[in-house]
């Protein structure tokens, strides 16, 4: 019985109980159980401290899910010859996401101003999800912001998420289901959501203590997320 009790609490939608305590008492033991958000993730994941060159939180879509999850990546940058290979969960649509970043920097790069040769790395990209997500193909600007951090080694700032996908040619697809994303980054523990100037129009639904908890940035082109993103310090 309370194994299935527990079972069901964890299938329920996160979003909708995100602002309540929803528990129920062991009458054997006395015991509280609290139902956890698990398909987002444990909460509190996101450090406040700078991160390691790479090291990056987002917020994918999971079709396969019907929800918003949180996702970690981390990005290796060795000397190669432009190798990239992605690791941890590797579904089709991440690996396109990741494709694309990567192929939109190697091509801009001296434009942007960077004296490294992107295709004189190679690339080791994990993918990890604190609530076992399986898919997501709208993370390609954490993607690309991961990547520049791990070849310039500078680390990117704590407490930071960055939401968006990227075309080849650096355009921005406005980002869907914003709200749930940022219940999804305060639950884990963000002070900061990096998102498109495109979703500004979206902010009047957003829940007012979602942005009395998060400060929300907003960038208009690939480089400039990189420029929020990476900390000073």
């Amino acid at each position: 019985m309370r194994r299935r009790v527990k079972e069901q609490l964890k299938r329920m939608n996160p979003i909708e109980f995100s602002r309540v305590n929803l528990s129920y008492l062991d009458k054997e033991t006395g015991e509280e159980y609290i139902a956890e958000c698990s398909e987002m993730g444990v909460t509190k994941l996101i450090p406040d401290g700078p991160l390691v060159p790479g090291d990056i939180f987002s917020i994918g879509w999971d079709p396969t899910l019907g929800r918003v999850m949180l996702f970690r990546i981390q990005v290796a940058a060795i000397p190669g010859s432009g190798h990239l290979r992605v690791v941890g969960l590797t579904s089709k649509a991440l690996k396109e996401s990741a494709q694309m970043a990567y192929n939109y920097l190697r091509l801009n790069g001296k434009k942007l101003g960077l004296e490294q040769d992107i295709g004189s790395y190679d690339l080791n990209i994990q993918v990890l999800s604190p609530g076992h997500a399986k898919e997501a193909g709208d993370m390609g600007v954490a993607f690309y912001v991961a990547i520049l951090s791990a070849i310039v080694n500078k680390p990117l700032g704590g407490g930071l998420i960055i939401l968006g996908e990227m075309t080849l040619h650096g355009m921005l697809s406005r980002v869907e289901y914003l709200g749930d994303r940022m219940r999804v980054a305060m639950d884990a523990g963000a002070k900061r959501v990096i998102i498109p100037t495109v979703n500004a129009a979206d902010f009047g639904s957003i829940p007012p203590e979602l942005l009395d908890k998060i400060r929300v940035e907003f960038y208009s082109d690939p480089m400039q997320a990189a420029f929020k993103a990476i900390s000073e310090t």
